[in-house]
């Protein structure tokens, strides 16, 4: 038998006797206090972009509107199913079709969102650095959209194709969340070691060297005189940039060199505890993406203060209006 298909059944069935300390009831209100309001807020996010001309067209927020879709996919779908199995103990409905959904939205979209977080580190060394590449339309639609047209359609075709057409036979365990962790095609030999290398593992280790390499290269670039960067301009840009890399390195950086150490031989149980924990995490790097969207676009963050500062004035103008007859009549009785 081939190590990593080995190593694949040994870790399923670690994880059905695995359990983290976190009891379900705890993880459900986790879930729930996070997603609603990073839901909301990703739809605010969208919205404000969508609607303004100009954060639409920017050719910076494109890569981030990808990013919010995927993570409105797996809070609208992955999240209420693990509610859902948290309330019941088991997957419901119990049925092939909801496993395969539910593990498409969450390895699929998660894994496309990872594949994209790569790829937002590497265009930002384009957008500040190489900003002739894209200074033509033509330029922009070979260097710019093909390539995020490119990985839409490789995302949603291979991951199509990996859980619902690959010729293996899944195993569906309703008593464990997400029907038994994962679809037979990840015991594949080649598919498995394949998805690994290129979906989950390059690119997370990826995003992070090209993080650190963007802000070495602004502050190197700052450094010397004779190359000037708009540091004001692109200042957004990178602390954005460290934000997206800060989630990746905290959340998904763990769950790879846990994969790689069990490849290197570290015992199984260990290794299907820690991916229980490093799992649940990476919910948070889906819940906290929408905040730094929020925080760090500068007309979106502006949009958000224009409607808190709206309706904090409208409460004072309510209150003010409350107020003011009552203290005229004290007024008035007290004459009397």
């Amino acid at each position: 038998m081939d190590n990593n298909q080995s190593f694949n059944n040994t870790e399923n069935i670690s994880l059905a006797t695995t359990e983290m300390f976190l009891s379900y009831n705890a993880r459900f209100w986790i879930l729930l206090l996070f997603d609603i309001p990073s839901v909301v807020c990703a739809f605010f996010v969208l919205f404000c972009i969508l609607i303004d001309r100009k954060l639409c067209s920017n050719i910076k927020n494109h890569v981030l509107v990808i990013l919010l879709l995927f993570g409105i996919g797996s809070q609208l779908i992955d999240v209420p199913f693990y509610l859902n199995f948290s309330v019941h103990s088991s997957v419901v409905p119990s049925k092939p079709s909801t496993c395969l959904l539910w593990w498409f939205v969450n390895i699929g979209m998660y894994d496309g969102g990872v594949i994209f977080m790569a790829w937002t580190a590497f265009e930002r060394h384009i957008i500040v650095f190489h900003e002739q590449w894209i200074s033509t339309r033509k330029r922009r639609i070979i260097i710019h959209y093909f390539p995020m047209l490119f990985l839409i359609l490789y995302i949603f075709i291979y991951y199509i194709y990996a859980i619902y057409y690959f010729p293996c036979e899944n195993t569906y365990d309703y008593t464990l969340p997400f029907c038994n962790e994962l679809p037979c095609y990840a015991n594949g030999p080649i598919m498995g070691m394949f998805d690994w290398v290129v979906n989950i593992g390059s690119p997370t280790f990826l995003e992070a060297l090209l993080s650190l390499t963007f802000i070495f290269r602004v502050l190197w670039q700052k450094h010397r005189s004779h190359l000037p960067i708009h540091w004001r301009k692109h200042r957004k840009m990178a602390i954005q940039l460290m934000s997206l890399s800060s989630l990746n390195i905290a959340f998904n950086m763990p769950l790879s060199i846990i994969n790689i150490a069990s490849f290197c031989g570290l015992s199984h149980d260990i290794v299907a505890e820690a991916t229980q924990y490093f799992t649940f995490l990476c919910y948070f790097v889906i819940f906290l993406f929408p905040f730094i969207c929020l925080a760090s676009i500068n007309g979106v963050k502006k949009k958000f203060y224009e409607r808190i500062l709206r309706r904090r004035r409208l409460l004072i103008e309510r209150f003010t209006v409350t107020v003011k007859p009552e203290n005229f009549s004290l007024q008035t009785t007290m004459r009397h």
